[in-house]
Formats: C-alpha cells, structure tokens, sequence
C-alpha cells in the first residue's frame, strides 16, 4: 500500500478504478460519437491544411520573376 501524495489517502490496486467523473462513466455511443467528431474534425483540418498548402504551391509557380 501506498500513499496518494495528492489527497494523503492511501491506495492500493484495487482502490485505482476509473474515476467515473472523468470520462469513465461514458455510455459507449457517447465515447465512439466523440471519436467520430474528433476524426472528422481531424480529416477536415488536413484537408484545409493541404488545401493552404496547394495554393501557395499553385501561387509561388506562378508568380512573377
């Protein structure tokens, strides 16, 4: 056993279960909603990203020398 030095409270293995205030208690649709928005979010981001990246390639091709 040792010490939480956090809240002083002693802790063992069995004492170490999620905290349910901190995402633990998510029903599972919950959590695969919130991996479905972070991946669309995440593959909208890149496009725009390479989309910027596009422009300046199409821009600095054609700029003026």
């Amino acid at each position: 056993m040792t010490d939480d030095h956090s809240t002083g409270r002693p802790t063992d293995a069995a004492s170490c279960a999620p905290d349910p205030s901190f995402g633990g208690g998510m029903s599972e649709a919950r959590k695969e909603r919130g991996a479905s928005v972070r991946v669309f979010l995440y593959i909208a981001g890149s496009h725009l990203l390479l989309g910027f990246m596009a422009l300046l390639f199409y821009l600095g091709s054609h700029a003026q020398k």
